[in-house]
C-alpha cells in the first residue's frame, strides 16, 4: 500500500488518475472540488473528516462483476464503523452510501476504466464524516458523523488505517474471485431491505419492498401487486 497525503486538492479521485500501481491511496484534509453521487458536491469542513480514494487494478475482474468492488468497500467501511457506533444502526443504502439509522455518514464514488469486458483500473473515492458536528441546510440527505453518534472525536488517521486494512482483505478476496460471501454480507447490511416503503420512478410513486440486488448492481423491488421491478442507479428514489 502506498499513501499520498495532501493538505488540499481538487479531489482525491482526480489525484489518482495520474498514478500507477495497485492499492494506491490518496488522502486530503480538504477537497476544493469533491464530488458525490448524482453529480452532487461533497461538502466537508477542512481537517474534520476523512477524504480519500483508493486506486486498484483488478485486471481479471469482469465488467458484469464490477459491482462487487462497490459492495466490498461499503462493507469494509460498515465493519469499521460498528466499532464506534452501536451495531444494527449502520447500513448500506443502495448502491453504496453508508447510513446510521436514516442519516448519511459516508458517500462513495467509483470510477472504472474498462478494456473489453475487463475492469483494468478502479478509483474508489470515499468521504466519511468523522469529527464534523454541524452540517449546512439543504443537503440531499440528512448527515451525521462518528463524533455525533459516539459523542467522541476520533483520529481520522486511525479510521483511514482501519478502513484500508479492512478493504485490503476484501480486495484480496475479490482478486481471488471469491464474490459470494461479499454479496451475501452486503444484502445483510442493506438499508430498508424487506421493509415496505414508498418509492418513485419515472412513472410516479408506488409502494414496494426491496427484494435483492443483482450481481451487476441492479436493484430489484417487489411492488404491491407482486411484480418485480428492476432499476439501475438514478432510476429509483426511496421516499424517506
Amino acid at each position: 500500500m502506498r499513501i499520498l497525503r495532501f493538505d488540499s486538492c481538487t479531489s482525491t479521485n482526480d489525484i489518482l488518475k495520474a498514478e500507477q500501481g495497485d492499492f494506491v491511496v490518496a488522502v486530503a484534509d480538504k477537497q476544493t472540488a469533491g464530488r458525490g453521487q448524482r453529480g452532487n458536491t461533497w461538502i466537508s469542513d477542512s481537517g474534520k473528516n476523512l477524504l480519500f480514494s483508493i486506486l486498484v487494478t483488478p485486471g481479471q475482474l469482469n465488467v458484469g462483476d464490477a459491482f462487487v468492488l462497490s459492495q466490498g468497500i461499503a462493507l469494509s467501511i460498515c465493519n469499521v464503523l460498528v466499532h464506534y457506533i452501536p451495531e444494527g444502526r449502520v447500513s448500506v443504502k443502495w448502491p453504496n452510501d453508508i447510513y446510521v439509522d436514516r442519516r448519511k455518514i459516508c458517500g462513495i464514488l467509483i470510477e472504472n476504466d474498462l478494456q473489453g469486458r475487463r475492469v483494468t483500473r478502479s478509483i474508489i473515492g470515499c468521504g466519511i464524516n468523522v469529527n464534523q458536528v454541524s452540517f449546512p441546510d439543504g443537503l440531499a440527505a440528512p448527515a451525521t458523523s462518528v463524533a455525533m453518534e459516539s459523542g467522541e472525536e476520533m483520529s481520522c488517521e486511525t479510521v483511514l488505517r482501519d478502513v484500508t486494512d479492512a478493504f485490503a482483505r476484501t480486495y484480496a478476496d475479490i482478486c481471488a474471485g471469491h464474490y459470494e460471501d461479499i454479496r451475501a454480507q452486503y444484502h445483510e447490511h442493506l438499508f430498508f431491505r424487506g421493509v415496505h416503503a414508498r418509492y418513485e420512478d419515472k412513472d410516479g410513486e408506488f409502494d414496494g419492498v426491496i427484494s435483492h440486488v443483482e450481481n451487476d448492481g441492479h436493484l430489484i423491488i417487489k411492488d404491491a401487486e407482486g411484480g418485480l421491478r428492476r432499476y439501475a442507479f438514478k432510476e429509483i428514489k426511496l421516499k424517506l
